[in-house]
């Protein structure tokens, strides 16, 4: 019973310890430092195709909408006050968030337009 105990606890200590000296090797996990940098302000983020953030609105509402997901054509939703636009205030401008319905997939895509 005892030799059991022991060899489990050998088997565990030698599959740790040979996670240590890989990840000390080949850098499998994020250090600290790198962790710290990478949350730091004034990193860039990803940057949004247009029309899919308020900061990059279009001037006017493009004529096919592509699904995120399936890339597939998405059709207007009709929810909202002006058949499926909602008007609302990004900073000081006035934009219209139109949102589209994927018919496969039924993910929902939004647009931002200033018109």
């Amino acid at each position: 019973m005892i030799w059991t105990v022991l060899g489990t606890l050998g088997i565990v200590a030698a599959v740790v310890t040979a996670g240590v000296l890989l990840d000390r090797r080949f850098a499998l996990l994020p250090r600290p430092r790198e962790l710290l940098e990478a949350g730091k302000p004034g990193m860039k983020l990803p940057p949004y195709a247009p029309g899919e953030a308020p900061e990059t609105a279009l001037a006017t509402p493009p004529a096919k909408v592509r699904c995120r997901v399936c890339r597939r054509e998405a059709l207007p939703t009709g929810e909202g006050g002006e058949g499926g636009a909602d008007r609302v205030t990004y900073g000081d401008r006035e934009l219209v968030v139109r949102r589209y319905r994927c018919p496969r997939c039924a993910a929902i895509t939004a647009v931002y337009t200033t018109e």
